[in-house]
């Protein structure tokens, strides 16, 4: 079978919604998505670093799906409304700033603010540049904008030599502003959305329009790798930040069932040739969205029996009428909570025990038990610091819920000098009095209203954080602190320790003085010579004996009432310990009595 043949048999299988539009790239791309050789060439494209985009219509009945469409093509899909047997659609993008013609198309139809699609359609970090580079560069800019400076003075010195003074000082300072167009442009460059989300890990935004809600937020994963660290993160000498690697994600619920995705490219310079770790730390960001994909199809996964990851969106256990009836308008909400809710990356940064902060501290609690040192303190506030990011992170998403989850009331002044009414009946006799057209109220407010099944999610999610990523955190957080004052507790013992130590040898110098300085000043005795005195060697030795003897009984005398006996640093005074056993003896004669 030909080409021609094969794509006339392909095109009679799709729906007539497809085949209606008349577009070639259509009926080529789209194929049943329950269907296991498709649903598999799908399952590696969205794991393919090459792929851009991906378009999945589907209902309980039939799924259709198509990668890497072109703009054109979106528009016409997005222009014709869909059948009710395909009532929601997926659309996600990866690596936007390469599809901004295709962002401005759903912008379009969607009414997307001008600054929503701006930050949408932003370029991403440039790659990390050495020191010596950024010097180099900003060295040869200085040098231009110095020439240009001196060139311009030289051509305004030469036509304005017969002006007056005032004047050729203002045209002097005009000269600067090549160097402060430059510096505005550093400051631009400096301030765009990816580098304003590099830098503040826990910004968030949630924009409402009358046909959609967007949320954008940083997702954090738990790749452990140099590359990724290096060409993503690009702070791979700030240790103030979590070891893990941010990803901006874009989520859009529209009116008309369309779920939007669009994610940050982690390695935007790399032009989809990606090394083993990179397409590790690939497979890791894209590891929720995978799972979710791979659950709306209804051909056989390997996946399919995992408890984890089964989700109510096309699979369900019973067909009875109350929950079916449903399923229309809960499946775009429960594609968004799905979405949204990554819980394997919050349960592996954060509340994993085998490894993870809770571990870290557990290993310099133990060390600073065998040896405790500065360097201990240091290695704590960095854990605190990166703590205090995931922290602040995590109440970031706590907040978005809180967003989402608000209700939009209608209030006097959005429906006062307006074109909106309150009901139908007040529409009917807005109808006669004016001639302009009236809108309801609902359909004024701003947002998309979640199902119920979607919002008992979220709230189930906030819950989920609280418990479960801002208590570990804040415990973790809580222990940091406890261990610092115990690392300098241990050091202040140690240090007692060593004073102890040096105590008890200077005492040890001491007795052994004591001992030794009468039997000096004997010797020193006996070796003089007195006239008509001669001493034996027999007496010399037992005046020595004598002497030691009564400098050793001595010794031991001061020891004991000094109470620094068997080497024991004086604990009480020996007024002290004579009060207390006076008071003793005189207690234990009262009771005899």
């Amino acid at each position: 079978m030909d080409n021609s043949s094969r794509h006339s048999s392909h095109s009679e299988d799709l729906p007539a919604y497809y085949t209606d539009l008349h577009d070639e790239e259509i009926n080529a791309s789209f194929k049943c998505f329950d269907e296991g050789p498709n649903f598999d060439a799908f399952d590696r494209k969205t794991r393919s670093p090459t792929s851009t985009n991906f378009c999945l219509d589907f209902a309980d009945s039939s799924a259709w799906c198509a990668f890497d469409l072109a703009s054109d093509s979106y528009t016409r899909l997005l222009q014709s409304p869909r059948p009710t047997s395909l009532h929601t659609r997926w659309i996600n993008l990866w690596m936007p700033y390469n599809q901004k013609d295709t962002l401005h198309a759903l912008a379009k139809h969607y009414d997307f603010s001008p600054r929503l699609l701006g930050l949408m359609c932003s370029h991403p970090l440039p790659p990390k540049t050495s020191p010596q580079q950024s010097n180099k560069s900003s060295t040869t800019l200085l040098s231009r904008s110095s020439h240009k400076s001196l060139k311009s003075h030289k051509s305004r010195h030469s036509r304005s030599t017969k002006e007056k003074e005032p004047n050729r000082d203002s045209e002097e300072s005009i000269g600067m502003t090549d160097m402060m167009h430059s510096t505005q442009l550093e400051m631009v460059r400096d301030l765009s959305h990816y580098q304003i989300v590099n830098d503040v890990w826990h910004w968030s935004s949630v924009d409402w329009g009358r046909r959609f809600v967007c949320v954008g937020y940083n997702s954090l994963h738990n790749v452990r790798t140099k590359t990724a660290t290096d060409q993503h993160d690009e702070r791979d000498d700030n240790q103030d930040v979590p070891h893990a690697t941010r990803i901006w994600n874009w989520l859009v619920l529209c009116e008309d069932k369309t779920v939007i995705s669009i994610s940050e490219d982690p390695f935007p310079s790399s032009n989809g040739h990606l090394r083993a770790e990179e397409l590790k730390c690939l497979y890791n960001v894209r590891r929720n969205l995978v799972s979710v994909f791979r659950q709306l199809t209804k051909a056989p996964t390997p996946l399919r029996e995992n408890s984890i990851a089964m989700l109510p969106i096309r699979h369900r256990v019973g067909n009875s009428d109350e929950e079916t009836v449903h399923r229309f308008s809960d499946t775009p909400g429960l594609l968004f909570y799905y979405l949204f809710e990554d819980w394997f990356t919050t349960y592996s940064l954060v509340t994993r025990r085998e490894y993870g902060y809770a571990a870290e501290l557990n290993r310099l609690r133990r060390e600073m038990l065998v040896k405790a040192n500065l360097t201990h303190v240091d290695q704590l506030h960095h854990i605190g610091c990166q703590l205090a990011v995931l922290k602040r992170v995590y109440q970031s998403y706590e907040l978005i819920i809180e967003r989402v989850l608000k209700k939009q009331e209608a209030t006097l002044a959005s429906l006062k000098n307006s074109h909106i009414v309150a009901g139908l009946d007040s529409l009917d006799s807005s109808l006669q009095r004016y001639s302009v057209p009236q809108i309801p109220e609902a359909d004024s407010l701003l947002g998309v209203s979640l199902s119920s099944a979607a919002r008992v999610r979220f709230e189930r999610l906030k819950d989920r954080i609280i418990l479960y990523a801002l208590s570990e955190i804040q415990e973790c957080i809580d222990q940091k602190e406890s261990l610092v004052m115990m690392n300098f507790n241990l050091i202040a013992i140690k240090e007692s320790f060593s004073v102890e130590r040096l105590t008890r040898i200077t005492l040890l110098l001491a007795k052994i003085t004591i001992l030794f300085m009468p039997v000096t000043l004997m010797t020193g005795y006996f070796s003089c010579q007195f006239a008509g005195v001669e001493f034996q060697t027999k007496t010399y030795w037992w005046v020595f004996a004598i002497v030691l003897g009564v400098s050793f009984v001595f010794v031991f005398l001061f020891s004991l009432f000094s109470g620094t006996l068997e080497k024991k640093i004086v604990t009480r005074p020996w007024s002290r310990v004579m009060y207390d056993f006076s008071k003793r003896w005189l207690l234990h004669r009262r009771n005899r009595q």
